[in-house]
């Protein structure tokens, strides 16, 4: 009898998490986890290994920042048409299903130019493929972040997004798991890489869509349809010039942290060690998200952020110094649990500061963001090319831009907060 319990008990809890039904919130909030489950396993098979592919088919020189930046620079361009047709739209899911299918489809191109020859042909097509796709993945992340979360009532998102942010980030493992295993078991790197992005890309991204084809359909109220032109509120333009700043320097590291890593001119790892480190930064986001989301509710996503941008910035400061691949584990650690903070927090503050506007905030904040993600990555390639400068400088812009960026938000909200006291 226990056991038939056990089972009925499992079975329903499935049902709520695959299943559409007749509570919009709650089955919004579950389906959503559901569908974040599957898209973290195909995320974590394909976005950390487009610098070990690029590495693959340019050498150890390729061009890490430009690879990285160049595809971010399309992403206004997305943004401003999001922001048009999400304004417009009598349903944001489909919109969100159709330009997510084609974000994803688009690894299998990318993949399949290990078949390609010719460095330039490569590279080019390489940029074009993963610029297209940056194009698609920007929009529909605005629209989703419309669709979703709008649901959620205001009260519950910071639960939510941590319980999410902590599964998603579990499952991402399993991602990681796979590509490990086909990194060790296929000694063949060219077809290595393909099956791990097919897999991704085709296997749990196609359950992913089907899981989110199932999530309930919303169109965004009239109040908050309305893209106004006004000027947004201080608070929030505060929050937007910190992220720009803060992006510039966190997005240089980005590429050139996975480089150190990978290529033969520094540490030299194999893409199952690689993967190895990956793991250890998901787990230390996993066992520190839960910590944060309840640290965020009782002193605000403010000083989280503050916190957490501190403990990547340290990190960013030891990685350069490291020289052997077994104290690469300390610098992991701390920026998995830094990521972990801000990726919960800052989204969460994003959203509080937001004016009635939510089309035109998360399209200004997403706009910025996606500026100085491009920046950063192609402002370190230039400087390494132009000027001969190691990647130990790199790494100390990178802290520079980072530090700057926490004192100016500080900043920015006490004169902010001393302003409006002084206009009561």
């Amino acid at each position: 009898m226990k056991g038939r319990n056990t089972r009925i008990y499992l079975f329903a809890k499935i049902k709520e998490y695959t299943v559409s039904s007749d509570d919009t919130v709650k089955s919004t909030a579950n389906l959503s986890i559901t569908d974040g489950l599957f898209w973290s396993i195909y995320s974590s098979l394909t976005v950390p290994f487009i610098i070990p592919l690029s590495i693959f088919l340019l050498g150890k020189n390729a061009p890490v920042g430009y690879i990285t930046g160049f595809p971010v620079l399309v992403v206004p361009l997305s943004q401003f048409l999001s922001r048009h047709f999400s304004s417009r739209s009598k349903d944001l899911k489909k919109l969100t299903i159709y330009t997510t299918l084609l974000d994803r489809i688009l690894w299998v191109p990318v993949v399949f130019l290990v078949f390609v020859h010719g460095y330039v042909l490569t590279y080019a097509l390489l940029i074009l493929l993963l610029s297209i796709r940056t194009f698609f993945a920007s929009f529909s992340g605005t629209t989703w972040t419309l669709w979703v979360p709008g649901v959620i009532p205001a009260q519950n998102r910071s639960g939510y997004f941590a319980f999410r942010n902590f599964v998603m980030k579990i499952f991402s493992l399993v991602g990681y798991a796979l590509a490990l295993g086909i990194f060790l078991r296929i000694g063949n790197e060219e077809i290595a890489f393909i099956l791990v992005f097919l897999l991704g890309a085709l296997a749990f991204s196609s359950i992913s869509l089907l899981v989110m084809s199932r999530i309930h359909s919303y169109s965004i109220p009239d109040s908050e349809k309305a893209i106004n032109h006004n000027k947004l509120p201080y608070r929030f333009r505060n929050l937007v010039i910190y992220s720009i700043i803060w992006g510039i320097g966190y997005s240089m590291i980005l590429p050139y942290f996975q480089l150190y890593l990978i290529s033969s001119k520094y540490l030299g790892l194999s893409e199952s060690f690689y993967t190895i480190i990956y793991i250890t930064i998901s787990i230390s986001f996993i066992a520190s998200q839960i910590l944060w989301g309840k640290l965020a509710a009782r002193f605000g996503n403010f000083s989280i952020v503050a916190i957490n941008s501190a403990a990547i910035i340290i990190s960013a400061v030891l990685i350069p110094s490291i020289r052997s691949s077994s104290l690469i584990f300390v610098p992991a650690v701390l920026y998995g649990v830094g990521q972990s903070g801000i990726t919960l927090s800052l989204f969460n503050e994003m959203l509080s500061r937001s004016d009635s506007s939510r089309i035109n905030s998360i399209s200004v904040y997403n706009m910025a963001q996606s500026i100085s993600m491009g920046i950063g990555p192609i402002l370190a390639n230039f400087l390494v090319e132009a000027f001969n400068v190691n990647i130990e400088f790199v790494f100390e812009l990178s802290t520079a831009f980072m530090a700057l960026s926490i004192v100016y938000f500080i900043v920015g909200d006490l004169i902010g907060g001393n302003n409006a006291r002084a206009n009561v």
